[in-house]
């Protein structure tokens, strides 16, 4: 073996790795995971060192050149936490646990038998939050993806497969539309360009004052639509989508689409909630409001409810997409795209949007449990209406009404295990992670 590959074995953590490696892997992640202010301090430097930076051998580097000489580790870490002005916000053990332990599970040529326990982990991970949403786990399916405008564009797909399966080979028909509400997110324009049907397809409906979906306009304009001889493909409904507090009524939009396929004679149309935020809080459908055995203050209590009777009918979309960097607190890309048939996955190949954090979401999941979850999602109501002096309209997306207290989120405990925390010296479990 050549020289120069000895001295490029120092990169490398072999399974067979001493104490010495371990300490210093240790000590080298123990860097990202300080107090953040200490870490912001240590990663002041002047003007010089933003352009270059210093090699073992004191020479200087343009850090946008690839150096001829590979740096110290060391180096390397300081230039991240430069990078990362600080330490992750929003980081907590489980979720630090699941992404080293997928960075391990990847590294190298996959065994088979490793490869299936991944599998497995993402089918536990389906089956756990489609008894959330209120699909049978038996015959759901999904998978892990990057985020949940994936899933948007990952429903798109399975509707398009169902409608027109001859589209991969032919093409998509352009007699096709989708609807989405007005002045929502761009995810569906983004997943209509990229699958070829094209924004011209895409009908905005309109919205009420309380920022959901018209059941009587979306009727109104898919009329327009079957009228003409075209064909109403996928609707998308905000049950709490990202930079949306929205939660559309998924009962009502149900009716409306499935009354206009019976009476025109046409294929079941696709609906798909993207529920970025808003899917957590399913977590609450099988709470018992009435005996409240967490002790939820009334407040509280009653928002958890408002938010709840929306969030009982998510089964009734044929898909849902999710997102743990929000109310889920992942530090990592951690999208989740659930189909209550999940027969269909079968019809389309979505290997472009899968992501590996099937294991770090397991592990949060597991760590956090439904009363974990409860207990979190309470404390960000508090922490809302602390923020708007419990005026207005809250994560629930419908009016709260005037309330003049001002609370804090210490004013209801976590009751979570220490280990589940945020490690200390980070920002609070309540602070809402950088998207």
């Amino acid at each position: 073996m050549s020289p120069s590959i000895h001295a490029l074995e120092r990169l490398f953590f072999p399974e067979g790795s001493t104490p010495e490696q371990q300490r210093r892997l240790l000590g080298l992640l123990n860097q990202f995971v300080t107090s953040a202010d200490a870490a912001r301090e240590s990663c002041k430097r002047d003007e010089t060192w933003e352009r270059a930076s210093t090699l073992d051998d004191g020479r200087r580097v343009d850090p946008r050149e690839l150096p001829a000489r590979g740096e110290s580790l060391e180096a390397v870490v300081a230039q991240l936490l430069h990078l990362m002005k600080g330490s992750s916000p929003g980081l907590n053990l489980p979720g630090l646990m699941g992404a080293v332990a997928t960075v391990l599970a990847s590294g190298g040529e996959l065994r088979s038998e490793e490869g299936l326990r991944l599998d497995e982990a993402e089918l536990r991970v389906v089956a756990m939050m489609s008894r959330v949403v209120g699909y049978d786990e038996e015959r759901s399916g999904g998978l892990a993806t990057w985020s949940a405008r994936a899933a948007v564009l990952a429903g798109l797909r399975v509707a398009l497969a169902k409608h027109a399966p001859e589209a991969r080979r032919r093409g998509v028909p352009r007699d096709l539309y989708c609807f989405a509400v007005e002045s929502g997110d761009d995810a569906l324009l983004e997943a209509v360009e990229t699958t070829g049907l094209g924004g011209y397809h895409l009908i905005r409906v309109r919205k009420r004052e309380d920022g959901t979906m018209d059941p009587a306009d979306l009727r109104a304009k898919m009329l327009a639509v079957t009228s003409g001889g075209d064909v109403p493909l996928y609707v998308v409904a905000g049950t709490g989508a990202e930079g949306s507090s929205a939660i559309d009524d998924l009962r009502e939009l149900r009716e409306v689409v499935d009354s206009i396929t019976t009476l025109y004679g046409l294929r079941p149309v696709h609906i798909h909630a993207d529920a970025a935020w808003g899917g957590l809080y399913g977590v609450f459908n099988s709470y018992d409001f009435h005996c409240n055995p967490l002790g939820f203050e009334p407040r509280v209590l009653e928002a958890l409810a408002l938010i709840q009777t929306r969030m009982r009918h998510l089964h009734l979309a044929d898909s849902v997409g999710m997102d743990f960097r929000w109310l889920g607190r992942a530090s990592f890309p951690a999208g989740l795209f659930l189909l209550r048939n999940g027969v269909e996955l079968r019809t389309v190949s979505l290997r472009s949007l899968e992501a590996q954090n099937a294991l770090a979401l397991l592990a949060q999941l597991r760590a956090f449990g439904l009363e974990g979850y409860r207990r979190v999602l309470a404390e960000v109501l508090l922490d809302e209406r602390a923020a708007y002096g419990g005026v207005g309209h809250d994560l629930s997306g419908v009016s709260t009404g005037a309330g003049t207290s001002h609370l804090g989120g210490s004013e209801v405990a976590s009751g979570l295990a220490p280990e589940v925390m945020a490690l200390p010296g980070l920002r609070s479990l309540l602070a809402r992670p950088r998207n």
